[in-house]
Order: C-alpha cells, then structure tokens, then sequence
C-alpha cells in the first residue's frame, strides 16, 4: 500500500488516456457524433481505484512523511501532466479523496504540502476542492 500502488494506478490511468486519444478522430464527440474521451468509463474507474487505495493507505497507519511523499505526488501530478484536458479534470478533482489524510499529517508536513500546493495550484487556478483541500492543508499546518 502507499506510493508504489498510487504512482502504479496513475500510470495505468494515464496510459489509458492516451490510447483513447491516440485512436480518436477528428470530429468525435462533435455534435453527439462519435464517443467523447471524457465520458470512457476509465476515468470513473481510476477516481473508485483511488479512492479505495487512499482509504487503504488512511487505514494502515503511515507515518506523517509517507501520507506526504503520496499527497505530494497526487498534488504534483496534474501540473506536470496537464496535456490532456480529459485526464487533468479528473486528475484535479480526486484532491476532493485526501483531506481525511491530511489531518493525519504533522504541522511541519503539512507545511511543507501547503508550500508546494500553493506552487502546484496557483490560487487564481483553484476549483472549490481545491481550494478545501488547501483549507484543510493550513489548518493542518497551524
């Protein structure tokens, strides 16, 4: 459990994205015509996948540098990857799964994970679950 399954279950997320917009054609999903990338059920499946992973994780007592190393990762990642718009939303909006985490985390770890999200996800660039998982972050860091 941790960041080997977490890195694991993005990669495969990924990859799946791009085989889906490596086999599409012009005008898909254009006028309800053809199959829109966003609406492939790998995107639901990957969010359930994480989901079910990061409770995993919660349960298995991590210490405050683990739950760091992994929200930093899930943190970082769309800001890095953010090629595709039908994985960046998705990618963005599984922040909502970390805040029972974040109240694991100590105050120096938290304040180390509030400094890179505000580096990662500018405040001009916040979806409201971002900017609750950035709330939760500076309450964890006081």
């Amino acid at each position: 459990m941790g960041m080997a399954e977490v890195k694991k279950l993005y990669s495969e997320y990924i990859a799946q994205v791009q085989e889906l917009e490596s086999k599409k054609k012009i005008g898909d999903g254009l006028f309800g015509m053809g199959k829109k990338i966003s609406d492939d059920p790998c995107h639901d499946a990957f969010a359930e996948k994480l989901e079910a992973e990061l409770k995993s994780f919660g349960s298995s007592c991590p210490s405050s540098a683990e739950i760091r190393e992994v929200l930093g990762y899930i943190y970082h990642v769309p800001s890095e990857l953010n090629e595709s718009l039908s994985s960046y939303w998705m990618m963005n909006a599984v922040h909502g799964f970390t805040t029972e985490l974040i109240g694991m985390l100590d105050k120096t770890d938290a304040e180390e994970l509030m400094r890179q999200y505000e580096k990662d996800v500018p405040k001009r660039q916040r979806f409201p679950v971002q900017k609750q998982v950035f709330s939760a972050l500076k309450k964890a860091a006081k």
